[in-house]
């Protein structure tokens, strides 16, 4: 047997040292050097930051987690929170009507409010402006008429108009007059330089005895020519605006022996008054009720300008003079109209106008409507009396019948009804109160809520 070899001195001192497999890099590698002290410290480094980073990754992505979860709790509770908030302000417009001790809110209107008049009020230029009213026994306060811009030597400052807001709303109206025939054009400067987009206009041909001078208007205004279906509608953004020139090419002049309106009944008509050209663009009609409302989009072209501001007027003509609408939905169609084409939760910066003969009845109706659902979605209960008076304080002898100031809050009652009706957190004894208070206003005992939309959506 032989012997053993004895290792060869200095085979460790002269072998390569062994690499840590952690420490294996692929500059390494391609380098075919060995690994340095500096390199495993950088690498040490690199790793150490690559976890950190994992680790805010994590922690990302976890708080993002969390805070989607309380998102969708806070939601959840603003949800709860906000109809609450409407049940209470709801049942506060019932106890307004089922703690009178009267037999109906139109005794009660006819005992306690239809004698109100504000005190300190003037009326000094309506007294000077007497060829412009309509009424010589209606005034209009100094304190809360619209006052026009004189562009013309000829143009006055006066028309028929009152500006009428609400302490707790944002959302504002002017209330006026059905144009005289010589006021047609202060009412288009008005809705020009007030910046009006949305009007409102209420009235029966043949039937209104007080304005006479447009009670020969043709049929076509319940069934305009040309008109769209309401399917078609085009938003304010869509709108082709044109200018003063291309009006003039592309439609069809209005002579002033056959102008029956304040505004062309046809589409593709203007009407030129005294170098305002005032242009119907297009004819809607609401399918589910033809008769009812139509919404014509109009192109206003002021004096000296030739840029055109587009205006939707909403053209109501079978709501009967000096009675109320035949079914609460006529109403409340109305009401929604101008808030139609407006996402939910906008709140639009130009007033409203709302025109009815002498602006006193049907056209409050539609304001004190739209502000108590207004109110009511927005959580804050209604002081039907205070609102009232504010209308009163603004637009001088406002609700001359008691009929009109009840039917507005059945109309709003009904609207509630249908709406808290698809809310899960409303109990029932908030919609067993607004039964009862239905009960105090009895004009009509059935209805039936064919408009589209979310009533909670903010449209109106």
């Amino acid at each position: 047997m032989g012997k053993i070899p004895k290792p060869a001195k200095n085979r460790r001192n002269n072998a390569q040292p062994r690499r840590k497999k952690n420490d294996d890099t692929i500059a390494e590698d391609e380098n075919e050097g060995p690994v340095t002290k500096k390199n495993s410290k950088e690498d040490k480094k690199l790793a150490s930051s690559a976890e950190n980073t994992r680790k805010k990754s994590k922690e990302k992505e976890r708080t993002s987690k969390e805070k989607k979860k309380m998102s969708a709790e806070v939601t959840e509770k603003e949800k709860d929170s906000a109809g609450l908030k409407i049940s209470i302000a709801a049942k506060a417009l019932c106890r307004y009507l089922l703690d009178m001790k009267e037999s109906s809110l139109s005794t009660y209107f006819d005992e306690y409010l239809s004698k109100y008049q504000p005190a300190d009020q003037t009326s000094t230029e309506w007294e000077k402006n007497m060829s412009k009213n309509r009424s010589k026994d209606q005034k209009l306060y100094d304190k809360t008429r619209v006052q026009l811009t004189c562009q013309l030597p000829e143009d006055c400052e006066y028309i028929n108009a009152s500006t009428v807001k609400f302490d707790q709303s944002e959302t504002e109206f002017i209330i006026t007059q059905f144009p005289l025939p010589d006021t047609v054009r202060d009412f288009w400067r008005m809705v020009s330089q007030r910046k009006a987009l949305r009007v409102i206009a209420i009235f029966e041909p043949y039937v209104d005895e007080a304005i006479e001078e447009w009670n020969k208007i043709p049929s076509v205004m319940a069934s305009p020519a040309t008109p769209t279906s309401g399917t078609e509608q085009a938003s304010a953004e869509d709108a082709k605006v044109q200018t003063r020139e291309q009006i003039v090419n592309n439609s069809v002049r209005c002579e002033s022996t056959t102008l029956k309106s304040f505004f062309p009944l046809f589409s593709d008509h203007y009407m030129n008054l005294n170098g305002w050209l005032i242009n119907t663009q297009r004819i809607e009609v609401d399918e589910r009720d033809k008769s009812w409302v139509n919404t014509y989009s109009i192109e206003v072209v002021a004096d000296g300008c030739s840029e055109a501001n587009y205006v939707r007027l909403f053209n109501c003509t079978t709501w009967p003079w000096k009675k109320h609408p035949s079914e609460e939905k006529k109403l409340l169609a109305l009401v929604r109209a101008p808030w139609k084409d407006m996402n939910p939760g906008t709140k639009p910066s130009d007033p409203i106008v709302v025109v009815c003969d002498l602006g006193l009845d049907r056209s409050a109706t539609v304001v004190l409507t739209t502000i108590l659902i207004e109110l009511v979605l927005a959580g804050k209960p209604p002081d039907c009396d205070a609102l009232f008076k504010k209308m009163r304080d603004q637009r001088a002898g406002c609700f001359t019948m008691s009929m009109f100031y009840t039917y507005a809050i059945r109309a709003a009652l009904v609207y509630l009804k249908i709406m808290l009706r698809s809310m899960n957190d409303v109990t029932d004894d908030v919609k067993q109160m607004i039964n009862d208070a239905l009960m105090k206003v009895p004009f009509v005992k059935k209805y039936d809520c064919w408009f589209s939309g979310d009533p909670g959506s903010g449209q109106r």
